[in-house]
Order: structure tokens, then sequence, then C-alpha cells
């Protein structure tokens, strides 16, 4: 089910992605007790870091009510910067205070680069 979610929002983003972009999917559950609001809050507040870093594009990110899940969805210009932020965040204690409130053991983190696509005909 996880699959088919990131490989749903991969096609419908990857229209939009340039040669070269690579797109970043991350999928995860917040910790027990963190409210839906301050949820939304934290999300938000990625924003703000993931921007400094090089060759970041575009954020957009999604929950589910159904599950309790959020989709994050980053493009980046390419896959090297892509690894490079994903090591840096690590280290960054913004992100870190963050991170900490979402359930590790719940992430999916792929990278994945555009292979091809189709648009409807008009």
């Amino acid at each position: 089910m996880k699959q088919l979610i990131i490989g749903g929002l991969i096609m419908l983003f990857s229209n939009l992605a340039t040669a070269g972009d690579a797109f970043e999917v991350v999928s995860l559950k917040f910790n027990e007790g963190v409210s839906l609001e301050e949820q939304k809050k934290l999300m938000m507040d990625l924003n703000r870091i993931v921007k400094k870093f090089d060759g970041f594009k575009s954020r957009d990110y999604y929950y589910s009510s159904e599950n309790g899940r959020w989709i994050d969805f980053v493009v980046w210009s390419d896959v090297k910067l892509a690894k490079k932020a994903s090591e840096q965040i690590m280290i960054d204690p913004a992100a870190g205070a963050l991170v900490s409130k979402m359930e590790e053991k719940s992430m999916i983190f792929s990278h994945y680069e555009r292979v091809g696509g189709v648009k409807k005909d008009k």
C-alpha cells in the first residue's frame, strides 16, 4: 500500500520535472501524542529548513486522515544534491528537534529519478 501511494505521487508530479531532477519521497507518521495541529506546524517549519539547501526546487506535503500518515514530496535539481541535503539535514539542530517528534520506524525515505511518463492528449 505504501509503495502504491508513493508511486502515485511520483506519477502525479513527474510531468512537472525537468531532465535530471531528483524526487525525494518520505512517508511518515508522528509520535503518539503529537496533535494534528502540531504536526501541521512542524511540517510547515520544515519548509524553512529544506529551502536553504543547494539544489532545492520545491516541496509539497500531504496528510491522510485515513491512516495518519504524511507524504513529503521534494524536488531537487539532481540526486547528488538531494543526497547531500539528506546528510546535512541529519546534523541540523532545528531539523533534529523536529525529526525527534516523528515515528522513526514508520519512515520510508527514497530518492527517485524520472524515467518516463505520459500526459493526457487534449
